[in-house]
């Protein structure tokens, strides 16, 4: 098995960060605003600088349809839904992604997070993962030897990271995202209780799920007002177990991909300058995308 890392693009951060970040003033022959394309192109030229070996850019489609909206309908619902521009800016991403000879999935079903799980879980098991993202969530899915990579701020995470910063080991993630709760997927967690004391407890007790049976145990930890917190886990026990099917990425998606559909291909020059034209991008930007494979 080669060593070389396989690097997971979490697509939709990159996207987003661009339609925020870049002016609305990029417009497509037919008037529509592709500033989030033009961002994420540029990104996609700039990562390509790397020279992956293995790459799989993970989009996420599963807006309101993933499977955790119907374990909990409020999953998310703090979030706008996308409006008909976003979606053909996202469109358009995936096309750019193509073009340029990655390898990329979109599952109307699971979030970009599980199949970046997925991959790392099964592909990548025995060789290293470098998962491009500043999602914390994806956290949980390091091991030994891989890393995730802020590519904005062009700072890199690994295991001891993550333990380093939230106090929780990798493994611990899911249970203190669903402990503490996770404001940016509306996931309440447990009322009164917030990331020091998720971190205590998940300490003392390792598993959500352990302490969740011995909260009698709860005196033991060094926290304040033990009483109360045996009381509103023993009221919310139900939610939080709830909780913890979201907060986990799945790893187990049915996916027929080997290592030779995650190595980068030939870049479709004439379909990129066709796609240049129609995007209304510059000279500048296609050239870069043309020479990206080289």
């Amino acid at each position: 098995m080669s060593q070389s890392p396989l690097y997971l693009i979490d697509a939709s951060i990159y996207v987003f960060r661009a339609y925020y970040s870049i002016p609305p003033n990029f417009f497509d022959g037919d008037g529509n605003r592709v500033n989030a394309v033009y961002g994420y192109s540029h990104f996609l030229v700039d990562f390509l600088e790397a020279k992956p070996e293995f790459v799989s850019v993970a989009f996420d489609e599963s807006l309101n349809t993933c499977y955790r909206n119907e374990i909990y309908p409020k999953y998310k619902a703090n979030r706008d839904l996308p409006d008909e521009n976003i979606k053909y800016q996202f469109e358009r991403c995936q096309e750019v992604t193509r073009l340029l000879g990655l390898h990329s999935l979109c599952i109307k079903l699971f979030e970009a997070d599980d199949i970046i799980g997925t991959l790392a879980k099964t592909l990548a098991a025995v060789a290293p993962v470098i998962i491009v993202t500043r999602d914390k969530d994806l956290g949980q899915l390091l091991k030994p030897g891989d890393l995730i990579w802020d590519f904005a701020a062009d700072t890199y995470t690994d295991a001891d990271g993550v333990k380093q910063k939230f106090d929780v080991s990798c493994e611990q993630m899911a249970d203190f995202l669903a402990l503490a709760g996770d404001k940016v997927d509306n996931i309440p967690g447990a009322p009164g209780i917030g990331a020091k004391t998720a971190a205590k407890l998940l300490g003392h007790f390792g598993t959500l799920e352990n302490l969740l049976q011995n909260l009698d145990q709860i005196p033991d930890v060094k926290v304040r007002g033990a009483n109360r917190l045996q009381e509103t886990l023993q009221s919310h026990a139900d939610q939080l177990r709830m909780y913890r099917q979201i907060t986990a990425i799945k790893c187990d998606i049915a996916l027929d991909i080997d290592w030779q559909d995650v190595r980068p291909g030939e870049v479709l020059q004439s379909e990129i300058i066709d796609f240049c034209a129609r995007m209304g991008f510059g000279g500048r930007l296609q050239e870069k995308l043309l020479a990206s494979g080289r």
